[in-house]
């Protein structure tokens, strides 16, 4: 008999798959099979489909730890859904490269974690050449809280891990048994965040490099400039100028596609690199108004938003929202993998 924390789990999980999708998620669970999944009524509402879902499921054994894979290939299919940050991992210098084993490294994460957090659920998943992390988190008088996991995504041999969902008591411990697991000595998160999580692999990967290059380097073309065909009567200005615009905004993009980034932000204080604020002072006449006189630096944060901000910025020139070239500090974004920036006073 399924016990019904479980069978409620499964009807959630199902429910949140669109209907479009539902059988490849399923079929990649590999939980049910091919005759069952043929069977499956998906012309109902969807939460009669995810009680059939269930009702399949019951005889068969069905455990969290089955349930818990179903979430792993889910969020796998849908990872823009979640909000990845990045961390890197560092080795001592002198430190030799040892054979990685897949088991081996999940038995010391499972083992060091759990030293911790005794009441905590691990369970694991290989999808597309990374290991795939679902942890759920518990107490000494709490069961672990099912339906906010962490979720930890990790390329063996590479030195970056990708988190969602960590809370701060949680990230010591799991930054631990991280770093032992993948025998590294530190473990330290990156100014990079963002939904897209293949974007930020891109970027920390080297997939993209914005010399000329999209994010899989070919062989360089001539670009033959188009003749416009222009009505005699209107004059045709600057053409010098909107080519040194491209080429100048080539220079900082590259031809290709931009990783998926949906922020970029700017934030420092003189007075505490922490503080979440900038300190710049305002520059300008003496006598100009309010702020004549003023010493006290003005305190902001400055962020641009963006359903995919680095195309945004690619057009700005181009469109005539902004001067070519455009800042380092907007540019430099994928060179430097990061899109959380400190900045502080010029200094004379």
């Amino acid at each position: 008999m399924m016990d019904d924390a479980v069978a409620e789990f499964i009807k959630r999980t199902v429910m949140k798959i669109p209907l479009h999708k539902m059988l490849v998620v399923l079929r990649a669970w590999s939980f049910l099979t091919d005759g069952a999944l043929q069977n499956l009524n998906l012309r109902q509402a969807k939460e009669s489909i995810a009680m059939d879902v269930v009702h399949l499921c019951e005889g068969k054994q069905m455990a969290m730890k089955h349930a818990a894979i179903l979430d792993i290939i889910y969020n796998h299919t849908f990872r823009e859904k979640r909000n990845w940050s990045v961390y890197q991992m560092v080795k001592p210098q002198d430190c030799q490269m040892e054979l990685f084993d897949m088991e081996d490294f999940k038995s010391q994460f499972k083992r060091n974690l759990k030293s911790t957090f005794q009441n905590v659920s691990i369970h694991f998943k290989e999808l597309d050449g990374a290991v795939w992390i679902r942890i759920a988190w518990g107490t000494h008088y709490m069961k672990p809280q099912q339906y906010k996991p962490t979720f930890v995504v990790y390329h063996s041999q590479t030195s970056y891990v990708f988190i969602s969902n960590l809370k701060k008591s949680y990230r010591p411990a799991l930054c631990q048994a991280m770093v032992i697991a993948a025998q590294y000595s530190e473990i330290q998160e990156m100014e990079l965040r963002s939904h897209s999580l293949d974007s930020l692999k891109d970027i920390v990967f080297k997939r993209y490099n914005q010399s000329f290059q999209t994010y899989h380097p070919r062989p360089l073309q001539e670009r033959n400039v188009p003749t416009e065909i222009v009505d005699p009567r209107v004059i045709y200005e600057n053409k010098q100028e909107k080519e040194r615009i491209w080429t100048l905004n080539r220079e900082a993009f590259g031809d290709g596609p931009q990783p998926k980034l949906e922020f970029a932000q700017y934030k420092s204080c003189a007075r505490c690199l922490h503080c979440p604020q900038l300190d710049t002072k305002f520059r300008g006449e003496p006598q100009m108004g309010i702020f004549a006189g003023r010493e006290e630096p003005f305190r902001c944060v400055v962020k641009f938003s963006s359903p995919h901000l680095l195309e945004g910025l690619r057009s700005l020139a181009p469109s005539g929202f902004a001067e070519a070239p455009l800042s380092q500090l907007l540019t430099c974004i994928p060179h430097k993998a990061r899109n959380l920036f400190r900045i502080g006073e010029k200094k004379d």
